[in-house]
């Protein structure tokens, strides 16, 4: 890892949140889970999460440890770049010095977990969904309490804290919501087997987008009472991933499996597949950049990291080829 250097470009993010930072840029994280390049006696790639600084292109440094199988990665927007959190399959990883040290803080119970979420609303909080439902701590990841009551199947691979502290997550029901603090989870309109994946609008959060396993992407425009399948331009069924563009909430990337990258510029009524250059067509994970809407990244199951610089018409790799990249994650510093 190169911890210096890694430390330096989370100093930059704290400037940022405190509004301090002359100019913003973005820097993107990788998670990956496995690597097809291993060669018996060499020094083979690591897992876990990687960081790619303004100006890398394909450059991508390490952050933690070197052998876990890492899902997720998020920052807590409340502790100035200090505070981080890894989802990997050992359980929840927190570094509270910027991503020089790191410790597992969850038990055996607890692992495989898909994604970490902190609460924009309260530094001490946070949740992580795993194969075996939704965990929560409010002691700052000291102690985690199971928060399944109401869920129906606890395979949740995808959780989203909304607007207003709502909560979102996909299980192999289909979609539930949570209003206090997922006490209590009540099924929404969304009753589709193999629900993968939840987005919610930056500009609208009664509208929400799911990807399934097998039944393609789905639209709800109250919140996720009623739901309506998208289908003009769609041609797959299996989708991971849906990412909003930060600026222009009209438009919409969406992927999955062989899918390549689909495009909506009209607010996902309907679609356009967007592949020229895209070396893989299995995409996990997709992340608009919010400094340049223009440039877009896609994680796909063993073939890297892919980026676009003008919306998704062309695209080039960014490195870490054969890694199985489960998402992408972008900051600014």
């Amino acid at each position: 890892m190169h911890t210096k250097r890694f430390a330096q470009a989370l100093l930059v993010l704290a400037l940022v949140v405190a509004g301090q930072s002359p100019a913003q840029k973005s820097t993107v994280f990788a998670p990956v889970t496995a690597t097809r390049l291993f060669v018996v006696g060499a020094a083979n790639p690591q897992t876990g999460v990687f960081v790619q600084h303004p100006g890398d292109d394909t450059v991508w440094s390490h952050a933690g440890s070197k052998t876990i199988r890492a899902f997720g990665v998020a920052l807590s927007p409340g502790s100035k770049g200090r505070v981080m959190y890894i989802a990997a399959g050992n359980g929840v990883h927190l570094s509270r010095d910027g991503g020089r040290t790191w410790k597992i803080t969850t038990g055996w119970r607890i692992t495989e977990v898909m994604c970490v979420v902190p609460d924009p609303l309260d530094t001490n909080t946070v949740y992580c969904s795993t194969p075996y439902g939704i965990f929560k701590t409010r002691d700052g990841c000291a102690t985690w309490e199971e928060m399944n009551n109401g869920l129906t199947s606890l395979f949740t691979p995808s959780l989203v804290v909304g607007k207003g502290g709502r909560l979102f997550c996909v299980t192999e029901d289909g979609l539930f919501a949570s209003g206090d603090g997922a006490r209590h989870w009540e099924r929404m309109g969304l009753s589709v087997s193999g629900t993968r994946v939840v987005a919610q609008s930056p500009a609208d959060d009664s509208f929400l987008i799911a990807g399934t396993e097998s039944y393609g992407l789905y639209v709800s425009h109250d919140g996720g009472k009623i739901w309506a399948r998208s289908e003009s331009g769609v041609d797959h069924m299996t989708f991971y991933a849906v990412a909003f563009d930060p600026v222009d909430p009209q438009i919409v990337y969406a992927g999955g499996y062989v899918t390549g990258v689909y495009k909506s510029v009209d607010g996902a009524k309907s679609w356009k597949r967007m592949n020229e250059g895209l070396g893989n067509l299995n995409v996990h994970g997709i992340a608009v950049d919010p400094v340049d809407h223009g440039r877009v990244y896609a994680a796909t199951l063993w073939g890297g990291v892919f980026s676009s610089g003008d919306g998704g018409a062309t695209w080039k790799s960014a490195g870490l080829s054969g890694s199985q990249v489960w998402n992408i994650v972008i900051n600014l510093f």
